[in-house]
């Protein structure tokens, strides 16, 4: 059996953030991508991730986003994930805030799905109160990290 490259790095988690749109959140996350190598151009996957946010909005309750972006620049697949300080409107015309919110990068040649499974796996555990109460509450990364790679190892 082929071992998988984990999906979720310690360095793409960031904890009590003062972001309050999601332009902030997709631009964080993007740039740290770019440092770690996990995408060859900010600029092309943001597009891809905004592309499926005119689908149809990432935002899916229990002050939860998931914005996510299937690009030929994402070298690996990567999950980030950000809590923020104070929750805020996903979009505009959306009356629930997200304080929670994982991205994803999936590669365009991507043939195992790991969004969709990444996506179930997590919307499984969200449903759990306490977790998401955990994601909400924690304030050390090493935590976050362990937490979200429970759900990595499952991929």
């Amino acid at each position: 059996m082929i071992m998988q490259e984990k999906a979720i790095h310690k360095e793409m988690v960031f904890l009590k953030q003062a972001l309050s749109t999601k332009d902030d959140v997709i631009e964080l996350l993007s740039d740290q991508a770019i440092k770690l190598d996990l995408i060859n151009s900010k600029k092309d996957f943001k597009e891809a991730v905004y592309k499926r946010e005119e689908m149809a909005s990432t935002s899916i309750g229990y002050q939860i986003a998931i914005p996510h972006g299937i690009s030929h620049t994402v070298n690996r697949a990567f999950i980030g994930f950000v809590q923020i300080k104070d929750a805020f409107h996903w979009n505009h015309d959306e009356k629930q805030s997200v304080q929670l919110i994982f991205l994803i990068g999936v590669p365009q040649d991507n043939q195992n799905n790991i969004h969709l499974k990444f996506i179930s796996l997590l919307s499984r555990r969200l449903l759990d109160d306490n977790f998401r109460k955990q994601l909400i509450e924690v304030e050390d990364v090493e935590d976050a990290y362990r937490a979200l790679n429970a759900i990595n190892e499952q991929l």
